[in-house]
């Protein structure tokens, strides 16, 4: 199926893979886990004992991440990562639903607390978005194969 929608052409249009970004990701995503799975013991006050309950989750969620990284660098396929895509923002919104449910954080300032929990929901709104918008992509451009030329 054939399209010209200049809107439709960007949308479906191939990324661009620079193995910077992915090594940027490796990085910072073990940046994340040393931080991640040493704060219980910086005996931070806004951190309450309930984060030690995520902290397994959160190891899966940027495992996942580290992993598809790496697979990144050396597969390089558009439907690889258009799918990859759409499992890191559903794990993605995975952990931030968790974080907000069991909200791990005594926030004294009460515009602290609520600025944070809303915060929460932006980034649950925008990784739903996210999960969606990839989900349309690999439909269209790998399931129905619509045609940008």
């Amino acid at each position: 199926m054939k399209m010209k929608n200049k809107a439709l052409v960007e949308f479906l249009g191939d990324k661009e893979f620079r193995n910077s970004e992915f090594v940027a990701g490796i990085v910072a995503n073990l940046v994340l886990i040393y931080i991640i799975n040493s704060v219980m013991n910086w005996d931070i006050s806004f951190i309450a004992d309930s984060f030690r309950d995520l902290i397994p989750l959160l190891n899966a969620v940027i495992g996942a991440n580290l992993a598809a990284n790496a697979c990144f660098l050396i597969y390089r396929r558009q439907w690889f990562w258009t799918f990859m895509q759409i499992i890191l923002s559903a794990l993605g919104y995975l952990m931030v639903s968790s974080l907000y449910s069991v909200f791990p954080f005594t926030f004294r300032n009460l515009y602290v607390f609520y600025s944070v929990r809303f915060a929460l929901l932006v980034a649950m709104v925008v990784l739903a978005v996210a999960v969606f918008l990839h989900g349309l992509k690999f439909v269209l451009k790998f399931v129905l194969k619509i045609d940008l030329e």
